[in-house]
């Protein structure tokens, strides 16, 4: 089953990042930071690092990247000199907006393998080992 699971993963992940950088220019890590700061202003990269379980310094480069092309902004926290609050900016709010779309049809053809109640089920089990794993 383990290996199910990082098949299913591996998948999902090439074909959207495919898209991604041959469409838009952008990395999934990227792609992370923009979906985060459109739906909630004001993280940090460590707030994105523990939201999608990533990589901190892949947070970091792609934080850099999007901040070097405009797309994100990033100000000294006043909670904590040692990190920095960010946000989406108008350039990057358009390219998320963009590419949103083709995000939610990717989602949905994933998705429309399974019944409603089976997309209800793994959601639930998806939930229920995202809050083990958390622990452990």
């Amino acid at each position: 089953m383990l290996a199910s699971i990082h098949v299913l993963s591996n998948r999902i992940t090439r074909a959207f990042e495919s898209r991604l950088e041959s469409n838009h220019g952008l990395s999934v890590p990227e792609w992370r930071v923009l979906l985060s700061l459109a739906s909630e202003s004001g993280l940090t990269a460590k707030d994105i690092h523990e939201r999608w379980a990533m990589d901190k310094m892949a947070v970091s480069r792609a934080v850099r990247r999007l901040e070097s092309q405009g797309q994100v902004k990033r100000r000294k926290n006043p909670g904590d000199a040692r990190s920095y609050v960010l946000s989406i900016t108008k350039k990057g709010t358009r390219l998320f907006q963009k590419i949103l779309p083709s995000a939610d049809a990717r989602y949905h053809e994933i998705l429309s393998g399974l019944t409603v109640q089976e997309q209800r089920s793994l959601k639930r089990i998806l939930k229920k080992l995202n809050d083990h794993t958390a622990r452990i």
